[in-house]
């Protein structure tokens, strides 16, 4: 995936979350409103027939669901993008997600600034993040 394409879809990971996050604060206020509301006067009640309590249960009852399912997927997502950023070193390879390299035959290593390494290998660049990676090690491991 090239640069551009990461950007995009990071911008637009940061927005749906943004919008997400609206819509529950949103919703996390209504209930407080009504809750402070019903402290105040304790009279008042719902005034729903019998499809509306069954349709705002079953409404509530799949928010909560989708909410929490929501939440794992996101996890899940995230710790499966950390997990691809892990890096292994032994005598003769180094493993980065799930490719196997020959640290070896590495051409043109860069460290930058911004947590990211890069590298060529077999005539492709790549590139991941040292965010969580102990440079001083990894350098170490690669020079010998």
């Amino acid at each position: 995936m090239d640069q551009s394409n990461e950007i995009f879809l990071t911008i637009v990971s940061l927005l749906l979350i943004l919008v997400i996050l609206w819509f529950s604060y949103t919703i996390i206020n209504i209930f407080i409103t009504m809750y402070r509301c019903k402290k105040v006067d304790h009279s008042l009640g719902f005034c729903f027939n019998t499809l509306g309590k069954v349709f705002y249960l079953g409404l509530t009852i799949a928010y909560v669901l989708c909410l929490v399912g929501g939440i794992a997927a996101f996890m899940s997502v995230l710790y499966g993008y950390m997990l691809s950023s892990i890096v292994l070193v032994v005598k003769k390879n180094m493993m980065v997600g799930r490719m196997m390299i020959d640290y070896r035959k590495l051409k043109k290593v860069n460290y930058s600034y911004e947590n990211k390494m890069s590298f060529v290998y077999a005539q492709h660049e790549y590139n991941f993040s040292t965010r969580f990676v102990d440079l001083t090690e990894l350098r170490k491991r690669i020079s010998r």
